[in-house]
């Protein structure tokens, strides 16, 4: 029943096929759908457990660490706030242990909590009860030493008790031995890490294996498509075509003459069959009328003779319509023509509107010749002629006798005939009648321009007269209007003039519409803003341009909505846009005018460098307060205990070298402070002079090798480079390479190779300094050599520092015309490169320069 009822029609056949394709694809794609998606949860929650424990590891180390630096400071201090954090810190260590131990899984995560817990359990059951009994014996007075000595913890009772019961142990050095437990965890902590990475990468694969898997269904389902479209969809539509065509061949039959009684009809109950059907029917019907109209048509010829007698007829009636068309069109034309004049006046606003109006004048009136003579500025004539040659322009505008003079002096219309009998076109002597119309101010009743016509034939009618009245009427309105919209043009472009001429962004807003006005400044600050020959905007989509590049959007979304609303708030509105790139004030303004409120002014003012500023000093006052404290602490507890204790001679001595050392360090940060001064007020200055720079590169190198142990520091120079004179200041070119040296030590807190390298090229003296340091993450490279600026992550922040040393070098290299560079990857150095200019490669060069100049 269903397959019959479907055969009815076609469309339910192409209906049927496609539903079948349709269910095909959407069954197979469910299934795909279903897989992927169960496949992804799956990897995606292996994902983030790997990333959970990885994370809950490293936290743990960095609270072993934390927690080594306070038994440090307690054992060296005594102070109890540290040990109160200790015992804190113990419970969190405590509680991270124990979630190992919970929800470990495999075996590395076992053995990380198995050594998390025995590290736990030796330094607090055995490591801090003895370093509290070491402080409890140091303000006792038992124990008399300002460093913590590794044979003093173990002649203490507790520890001689410890080691006795195996507590704790010695290495070679009869120290306690803490290293070996804490390696044991680190190595464990690694493996535990390595096993972590390792699970990753499998689970990652595990997806991509599953990606493929669908792929391959995918392909499958796209075959089975294509296998249905080839075995069920393709007959189906070949066997209605082909049936169409031979009904299409039929009807091309019929169309030519042929006499096509039937077809043969297919066996189908659907639109086919119907039109098979019909088209016999048409056939047979069309076969009856054909004989039909024979008959017809011998009846219609006899009527045609008929019809062309009563046709001649008619021609002599049309020849009197088209006359008084002819005449009415005439008429209907010069109506036209008024009309046209009417709407160039009132549409038209400038002046190449007034050659058309002068043409139509003239056919209106039925003139030969005329023009429109304007007075400008200065009683001086401007005129549109149309017809007019020059000679008579100029005997119109400079005879003090022509009717146009004669029409100023009256205000009103005059009118002149004379008879020209020579030197002109017609056969005949002929009368040329004139006449002069003023236009006037209706205020001022002053002459602002003329209409001046001629005629060859006659005189101008009285309707003629009164038609160029009435125009001048409105010429002198459309005149008007000119003159009042050049004086309103000149006004908005000085006004245009003026607020562009404002440093502040301004959008000026009126109640009720939509279209604002704005200046250039806003255009340069919000470039996004598509700039035209208008200065005018739409409320909306300025505000949703700015809305869109502000970093705080709700903040700014309720100020200007309380603007929209018809407040005036007083505060201005900070804000930055583009991630921080640039800081705006924004505050509003009311415009009133004799008491009535006009408009809004929106005023956003670039505040970036005033903001700029404000950062410096507050990063100047913390860097200042943060660095000097620890000089000054150092300073004052050693004194301190000099002037309040007995000390013998040599613990003395190495107090006051320690009070040296940080006494040098706090020069030295007071001179970069001084020297950042200098940079910013401009006044810093150069002694310059022609410096060997191999000598003092390695005497730097050579004493920072000397003052480091953990680090091996060389220098080398090519063979091309072996007398690179320069001109340059010799103390500023050594702390340009103190700093770089000092910074490669300090960033290598592990040790490693430091390389200083020079080489000369034919140009520039090039410096290298590499370390194997920490290294610099990509995205800070920008912003290294700017004051203050340190790298923000956690290897850096131990150390510490003020960041100005960078700037100081970047300062002193360019200032001898030079540039500075770095190339860094993280966890592996960083290499500085300097290029200064070099003036002479040789000692010969040098003594002549020196036998010239006499020194």
């Amino acid at each position: 029943m269903i397959i019959r009822w479907i055969n009815r029609k076609i469309g339910r056949q192409l209906m049927a096929s496609f539903y079948i394709v349709l269910t095909t694809l959407m069954i197979s794609s469910l299934i795909v759908y279903n897989y992927t998606d169960t496949k992804l949860q799956e990897t995606r929650l292996k994902l983030e457990d790997i990333r959970d424990r990885s994370a809950r590891a490293g936290a743990l180390w960095e609270q072993w660490q934390d927690l080594q630096f306070n038994m440090r400071g307690y054992a060296l201090i005594g102070d109890q706030e540290i040990y109160q954090k200790m015992v804190d810190q113990q419970a969190t260590i405590d509680e991270q242990t124990r979630w190992f131990e919970e929800n470990a899984i495999y075996e590395q995560g076992k053995d990380y909590a198995r050594s998390s817990r025995e590290l736990y359990a030796y330094y607090f059951e055995a490591i801090l009860p003895l370093i509290q009994s070491y402080v409890e014996a140091k303000a006792s007075g038992e124990v008399d030493e300002s460093f913590l000595e590794g044979t003093t913890l173990t002649s203490l009772p507790l520890g001689k008790e410890l080691l006795a019961n195996g507590r704790i142990k010695l290495d070679a050095s009869g120290n306690i031995d803490v290293l070996s437990e804490i390696n044991k965890s680190e190595l464990a902590l690694g493996g535990y890490r390595d096993f972590l990475e390792e699970w990753s990468g499998k689970t990652s694969q595990q997806l991509e294996q599953e990606i493929q898997t669908t792929q391959l269904i995918w392909l499958s389902n796209i075959i089975v498509l294509v296998g249905v479209l080839i075995f069920f969809v393709y007959p189906f539509i070949r066997k209605i075509t082909a049936e169409l065509l031979s009904l299409v061949k039929n009807s091309q039959r019929l169309a030519g003459g042929e006499d096509i009684s039937r077809v043969e009809v297919p066996d189908r109950k659907d639109e086919i069959g119907i039109l098979a059907l019909s088209f016999n029917q048409m056939a047979g019907s069309i076969s009856e009328n054909k004989q039909h109209m024979l008959a017809k048509n011998e009846e219609l010829q006899a009527q045609q003779e008929e019809l062309q007698a009563q046709q001649e007829e008619l021609q002599a009636q049309q020849q009197e319509l088209e006359e008084a068309l002819e005449l009415t069109m005439r008429n209907e034309q010069h109506l036209q023509y008024r009309n046209d004049l009417t709407e160039t006046l009132a549409a038209r606003e400038a002046l190449t509107a007034y050659p058309e109006i002068i043409e139509k004048l003239i056919t209106i009136t039925d003139s030969e010749i005329g023009a429109l003579v304007f007075v400008d500025e200065g009683s001086a004539y401007s005129i549109v002629t149309h017809g007019m040659t020059e000679e008579l322009s100029e005997q119109l505008l400079g005879s003090d006798f022509s009717l146009l003079k004669r029409a100023d002096s009256l205000k009103k219309a005059v009118h002149s005939s004379k008879q020209v009998a020579s030197n002109h076109p017609l056969p005949y002597p002929y009368y040329m009648y004139e006449t002069a119309v003023p236009i006037l101010d209706p205020a001022s009743e002053e002459v602002i321009a003329f209409i001046y016509l001629v005629r060859y034939r006659d005189q101008f009618t009285n309707e003629q007269m009164r038609d160029v009245m009435s125009f001048s009427r409105q010429l002198s309105l459309s005149l008007l209007r000119m003159r009042l919209f050049d004086e309103m043009n000149r006004e908005k472009t000085k006004t245009e003039r003026i607020l562009d001429s404002i440093r502040e962004a301004v959008i000026y807003i009126e109640p009720g519409k939509e279209d604002v006005f704005v200046n250039r400044p806003l255009y340069d600050l919000f470039p996004e803003l598509q700039f035209g020959t208008a200065k005018t905007e739409t409320l909306q989509g300025c505000l949703d341009t700015i809305h869109a590049v502000v970093d705080e959007p709700e903040a700014f979304s309720r100020y200007v909505e309380a603007v929209l609303q018809g407040e005036v708030p007083k505060d201005s509105l900070q804000f930055s846009i583009r991630e921080q790139v640039v800081f705006i004030q924004f505050y509003v303004e009311s415009i009133e005018i004799e008491g009535v409120r006009k408009g809004t002014m929106l005023v956003l003012r670039d505040v970036t460098k005033e903001t700029e500023m404000d950062r410096l000093k507050s990063e100047l006052v913390s860097t200042v307060s943060h660095e000097l404290r620890t000089p000054l602490s150092s300073i004052y507890g050693f004194t301190e205990l000099m002037l309040n204790r007995d000390i013998d001679v040599s613990r003395q001595d190495r107090y006051l070298k320690t009070i040296h050392s940080e006494t040098e360090r706090l020069a030295n940060l007071v001179n970069d402070f001084l020297d950042v001064q200098r940079m910013e007020s401009g006044t810093q200055s150069y002694q310059k002079g022609l410096i060997d720079l191999r000598p003092l590169l390695e005497e730097t190198t050579q004493f920072y090798a000397a003052s480091t142990a953990q680090h091996t520091i060389t220098f080398y120079a090519h063979d091309d480079a072996s007398y690179p004179l320069i001109e340059a200041d010799e103390e500023k070119m050594k702390q340009l390479m103190n700093n770089l040296l000092n910074n490669a030590v300090k960033y290598s807190p592990l040790g490693g190779n430091i390389e200083v390298a020079l080489t000369v090229d034919h140009q520039y003296v090039q410096i290298d300094v590499r370390d194997e340091g920490i290294g610099i993450p990509s995205n800070a490279l920008e912003k290294l050599f700017e004051k203050f600026y340190r790298v923000d992550n956690s290897d850096s922040r131990k150390i510490g520092g003020t960041g100005l040393g960078l700037a100081i070098c970047k300062e002193i290299v360019e200032g001898h015309g030079g540039n500075i560079s770095v190339a860094s990857i993280e966890k592996r150095g960083s290499t500085f490169t300097v290029k200064l200019p070099h003036i002479v490669t040789t000692y010969e060069t040098v003594s002549d320069m020196i036998d010239i100049s006499g020194k």
